[in-house]
């Protein structure tokens, strides 16, 4: 079974708000002893986005209790709970569940996963929005698009609501196949937190090693310039084969 030795968390509203629309679950294990996480980021264009990130996260925190948990069981379960509302809300949503030596990561929206490598970050899922669609058509190149990037990617377009039908990214990763020697650090961040790191990309690689190290130094960044609700989520995993 693989160990959990080094967790940090943070989730906090933009400055002036009283409701933060991030949710997230730390990890933990769920009923067979596998290790799973989640992130959801509240669409803020519609009303109540907090319900929709809240309701997504506690339908998972349910489904992690009973045996066999899986990212679509994961996903079914979260559309329910937020179809049960009677107005329009939609949210991202980040899964990542790891059984023995594969990463199952579940994935809609614009929060983000990333695994360590020496003191760099390599996104592994891929932002849901306008930005990354036009650059993924081949019609624009990069220098193009870098005037409207900042406007661009705050455009989703694939979230979880209950107007739409289910559809979300879903992919395997071999965790040997990112791991640091016996080690593998994974982090989630929604936009207001990964903006920061995006900025200037770097820490010491003993500050990127330790997630609660990492986690202190990118806070006091972010709360320099709080841009938007901003949550952070990183895990230090002994692998055990």
């Amino acid at each position: 079974m693989n160990r959990i030795i080094d967790i940090s968390c943070f989730s906090e509203a933009a400055k002036g708000k009283l409701v933060n629309e991030d949710y997230f679950l730390p990890p933990t294990y769920d009923y067979d002893s596998n290790i799973v996480f989640a992130i959801a980021d509240g669409v803020g264009s519609t009303e109540h986005a907090d319900l929709a990130s809240k309701s997504a996260i506690q339908a998972i925190q349910k489904l992690i209790a009973e045996p066999n948990f899986n990212i679509d069981k994961a996903f079914i379960y979260a559309k329910e709970a937020i179809n049960k509302f009677g107005f329009s809300v939609a949210t991202t949503l980040t899964i990542v569940h790891i059984v023995n030596s594969v990463i199952h990561v579940g994935h809609v929206g614009d929060c983000r996963l990333y695994f360590k490598n020496e003191n760099k970050l390599i996104q592994l899922t891929k932002d849901h929005t306008k930005y990354q669609e036009l650059l993924d058509s081949g019609e624009h190149s990069m220098r193009n698009l870098r005037n409207h990037k900042e406007r661009l990617s705050t455009i989703l377009t694939a979230a979880l609501s209950n107007d739409i039908e289910l559809q979300y990214d879903s992919f395997d990763k071999n965790i040997l196949d990112i791991a640091d020697k016996e080690n593998v650090i994974l982090t989630l961040m929604s936009d207001g937190a990964y903006k920061h790191w995006e900025s200037r990309p770097r820490f010491s690689e003993r500050t990127m090693g330790l997630p609660s190290a990492f986690s202190a130094s990118l806070r006091r960044r972010i709360e320099k310039d709080i841009i938007d609700d901003y949550t952070f989520l990183s895990i230090k995993i002994r692998i055990h084969s």
